[in-house]
């Protein structure tokens, strides 16, 4: 069974090459395009002819939208700013043989600069893995406009053990705009919802102690404090942005 590579991206020119260089595995290579006003088409030509762009306000939309315009029994979705490294590449090409399976799961590495992070809980910033290869019809997201849940039919495989390389921030100021922008998006749901939203100070703490203390995040010290710091108030800086004008 053949594999499409999904690569939803939006002004990418800067990271897109390395993330399209590493999808050798691939038998075809479908790249959605949001709004994107800079190079990043004139490049992904370079890697594919199969190009759609559009404007979507809600990644689920747009996800399910690139699903429909691959045409091969496998995907594997990504982002621009992941890498399948060489040792992923070959496992990729193994577990598509495995037909009597319907999805697998697939776990990141978290890069801010040139420094994996291998503790601590992202929480808002990144996912710590994610179920991205998949049969076409075994997988639908939700609507949502910043990490959007989805839904899985099937039967799970065996889980991958190599990574995804994901360029989360280039440096701090990076994962500092990574993080406005996720609390902008999520209060923007929550304000869709027109419900009364609150959050308790126990659910920013302990949102605190599973970043920093039990997912061990303290080991990456400083930094690993401040992605805490991020994961503890993200809720409530969001219901704050939501009751602005």
């Amino acid at each position: 069974m053949k594999i499409s590579a999904l690569l939803i991206a939006r002004n990418e020119q800067h990271i897109i090459k390395d993330c399209l260089e590493s999808l050798s595995f691939a038998d075809e290579i479908i790249v959605i395009l949001d709004r994107s006003v800079d190079d990043t088409a004139s490049i992904c030509k370079k890697y594919t002819r199969k190009i759609f762009s559009g404007s979507w306000n809600c990644e689920g939309e747009r996800r399910n939208y690139g699903i429909k315009k691959c045409s091969n029994g496998w995907i594997f979705e990504i982002d621009a700013d992941e890498i399948v490294s060489k040792s992923l590449n070959n496992e990729i090409l193994k577990k598509k043989k495995l037909t009597n399976f319907d999805f697998f799961y697939i776990k990141l590495i978290n890069y801010v600069g040139d420094r994996p992070l291998k503790y601590g809980w992202m929480g808002c910033m990144a996912p710590d893995g994610k179920f991205c290869m998949f049969k076409k019809n075994a997988k639908k997201w939700s609507k949502g406009l910043v990490h959007p849940n989805y839904d899985l039919v099937g039967k799970k495989g065996p889980g991958f053990k190599n990574f995804i390389i994901h360029k989360m921030s280039k440096n701090i100021s990076d994962l500092v705009k990574r993080f406005n922008r996720n609390t902008t998006l999520y209060s923007k749901e929550l304000k869709l919802k027109n419900q009364n939203h609150s959050v308790s100070l126990r659910k920013v703490i302990s949102r605190f102690v599973k970043s920093f203390f039990k997912r061990k995040g303290y080991k990456h010290g400083k930094l690993g404090f401040l992605i805490s710091i991020f994961n503890a108030i993200y809720p409530l800086i969001s219901i704050i942005k939501s009751k602005e004008n």
